[in-house]
């Protein structure tokens, strides 16, 4: 059996869900004491956990001397015993803190009207109470109008991409004769190049695209920057071309409108610098991807047949740019296809008629170029040191020979006694994947150009 006996110092309440307003009588024996029946302070209670029942009596002579004696029983802070129907819990007041004491020996009166003066001066007079620590706390914030202040100072001009567009117009206007002239200085240099670059950045928005073409950025900073002698510059604004007119139709048709396709293959025929060629495709391919018309104009100025020389002699770099455009404008015209509205894949089909890029292609032996580019770079021992450019100037011809193969099977049969070879060495490597649909292709008897 389990007895919690315990002195009552302050009036002890037993709860009920029922309300006993009958008074306890202690006396010095121990009485039971009904659930919900308040009994007075000073009294020596204890109570049985098994049966629940709860007693009370009063305090021997002896405990009370001794209780007065210590002053507990005039302690309003002493412990108190909460007596529940089912259970019992011990609670104890949380004591004040020490440093927040001072607040409480304000009369109530006081601190009403404290209170109230803190509403009516919205916060600007509020009462300082003796403590450190709040005046500690209030030191680490500013009133509104220091902040104020201090927002005002942060205050910085916004200006918008049109009007930085138009500044750099302005600042590039300085340097055009000498862009043009070739005398612009390491200084002048560097100053095109950051109007340039900083240009190029804007122009990924397409907006600002558009903005910039608006403007007549084509003629007044991409042509200069082109007929230009400094290599650098010319790179860069061939960078910032391309920037321009990638996905964006409205600005790819005004550089179609500016003969640029003619002024990036002309470039492309005459610069001997790797960096300015590559750039220069990047340009090219994002004008004329998905815009049949700038294919047109590609093909009608000669554009295969510069691609089918750089094909046979130049840098693999500049040979892997051009094999990866040919290849996405044969896939263009295969996903057509896959257009599942009738009328617009006849509207599609009927612009795409007008630039036969199939038909150019085989005309300007472009097969026999692929077909000779695998050949002689394994006659080169190009595959006995496989570096990463190596690797991937062999995988761009695969893949282009498997996109092609549709156009130029015929081409490629005539070549298989050497294309053969190599195509099973590159097997045996386990290089690369999809070769064993050519080489079925290529070992498959017939004279048709629709097997793939």
């Amino acid at each position: 059996m389990i007895i919690l006996t315990c002195l009552l110092l302050l009036p002890a309440i037993f709860c009920n869900t029922e309300k006993n307003e009958t008074t306890f009588v202690p006396t010095r024996e121990w009485q039971t004491v009904k659930k919900g029946t308040p009994i007075p302070g000073g009294l020596h209670v204890r109570h049985n956990f098994q049966t629940g029942v709860t007693e009370a009596k009063l305090m021997d002579s002896e405990d009370a001397e001794e209780k007065d004696a210590n002053g507990n029983l005039n302690n309003s802070n002493a412990n108190s015993l909460t007596l529940h129907p089912e259970k019992a819990i011990f609670e104890e007041e949380d004591p004040i803190p020490t440093e927040k004491s001072d607040l409480f020996n304000h009369p109530i009166e006081e601190l009403k009207a404290r209170l109230k003066q803190i509403k009516e001066d919205s916060g600007k007079n509020i009462p300082e109470l003796d403590d450190e620590r709040t005046q500690q706390i209030k030191q680490k914030f500013r009133d509104y109008e220091t902040l104020k202040k201090e927002f005002k100072a942060l205050e910085v001009n916004i200006t918008t991409d049109a009007e930085l567009l138009s500044n750099y117009f302005q600042k590039f206007q300085n340097h055009k004769n000498g862009i043009t002239m070739g005398t612009l200085t390491n200084v002048e240099t560097e100053e095109v190049l950051d109007i340039l670059y900083n240009l190029e950045y804007l122009l990924h928005h397409i907006d600002n695209a558009k903005t910039f073409a608006d403007m007549q950025g084509m003629n007044k900073i991409i042509s200069p920057c082109l007929n230009g002698t400094n290599n650098e510059i010319k790179a860069e604004a061939l960078r910032l071309l391309g920037a321009a007119v990638q996905s964006n139709p409205k600005v790819q048709l005004k550089a179609l409108e500016n003969d640029f396709v003619q002024k990036l293959l002309h470039i492309l025929s005459t610069n001997v610098k790797v960096e300015v060629k590559s750039r220069c495709l990047f340009a090219l391919s994002a004008l004329i991807r998905q815009f049949p018309a700038a294919q047109k104009a590609w093909i009608d100025h000669g554009g295969v047949e510069i691609f089918g020389k750089i094909l046979v002699d130049d840098q693999f770099q500049v040979q892997i740019k051009i094999m990866k455009l040919i290849n996405d404008l044969i896939i263009e015209r295969q996903n057509l296809q896959e257009i599942a509205d009738a009328k617009e894949q006849e509207l599609k089909a009927k612009a795409y008629a007008s630039a036969d890029i199939e038909k150019k292609l085989l005309k300007c032996d472009y097969c026999i170029h692929l077909s000779n580019l695998l050949i002689e770079s394994f006659k080169d021992e190009l595959s006995a040191q496989l570096n990463t450019d190596s690797y991937e100037f062999l995988e761009t011809i695969f893949d282009s020979m498997i996109t092609a193969a549709p156009i130029c099977i015929d081409q490629f049969r005539e070549s298989k006694d050497e294309l053969l070879p190599v195509i099973q060495h590159v097997l045996n490597l386990n290089l690369f994947e999809n070769l064993n649909l050519l080489v079925d292709k290529l070992e498959t008897t017939g004279n048709t150009r629709d097997e793939l």
